[in-house]
């Protein structure tokens, strides 16, 4: 029996969300942090019995539908559904769309930064280096995906990060693989983020762009070294 199965049980949020969104959120993160692995079942008694009081099946079932939209499981016509394995085809294209849309606009956040998102950035980055020390992989990659977010909103594009969000789950999976069994530093990207930071407390674009552009492509290059070393099954493509 996998991690998932042995956690505790799902408490329901906010209750003005609707269920099949956090049922959602909860799988997805579970399949991202590696507690259900390519190839686990997910049947939607199982997932019910998760709550401490019972719900129907219909919002685990379209919880699992939109999980089967994003390749995050599949769902097989009167079989089991599993978790999807991960393409590394997915994988490669979500680092190429990540490199286009970041390092499009770090070049725009460059010279609209201010003081004081500046400060929040280093502040941010100084949270990640305490979560490397301390191997917390949970803040980590919340800090993580803060400082990217943040980077997007001084160039006043926000809701890129939602575009980025559709695609980096397949390179969270892989990354949080690397980390949970040490094959990959956690303080590199706290590096990464500082000469980035260097970049834009300049309000040098090029130079932030460059950057970027040298964090993501590394980050490609690490998350290949690991799928080489994980179990080949868990992979497609």
């Amino acid at each position: 029996m996998n991690e998932f199965y042995l956690s505790t049980d799902f408490v329901l949020e906010n209750s003005k969300e609707p269920i099949n969104h956090q049922i959602y959120r909860f799988l997805k993160r579970a399949i991202i942090e590696c507690r259900l692995m390519p190839g686990d079942p997910l049947s939607e008694n199982a997932v019910s019995s998760k709550f401490k009081f019972k719900i129907s099946r219909q919002p685990v079932r379209e919880a699992l539908i939109k999980l089967a939209e994003n390749d995050f499981v599949v769902i097989s016509p009167k079989k089991t559904t599993r978790v999807a394995p991960i393409s590394r085809s997915d994988l490669f294209q979500g680092t190429e769309i990540r490199c286009a849309i970041e390092g499009f606009f770090i070049k725009k956040a460059a010279e609209l930064i201010d003081d004081k998102t500046l400060q929040y950035l280093y502040d941010n980055v100084q949270k990640q280096e305490q979560a490397a020390r301390d191997y917390n992989i949970k803040d980590h990659f919340a800090l993580d995906d803060d400082f990217h977010a943040t980077i997007l909103k001084a160039a006043g594009m926000s809701k890129a990060w939602n575009m980025i969000e559709s695609v980096k789950g397949i390179m969270d999976r892989v990354r949080f693989l690397s980390l949970e069994n040490a094959l990959i530093p956690m303080e590199v990207t706290s590096k990464a983020h500082r000469k980035i930071l260097a970049a834009l407390e300049k309000h040098n674009a090029n130079e932030a762009e460059k950057a970027m552009l040298e964090h993501v492509v590394n980050t490609r290059a690490s998350l290949e070294s690991t799928m080489k070393k994980c179990r080949q099954n868990w992979f497609i493509d």
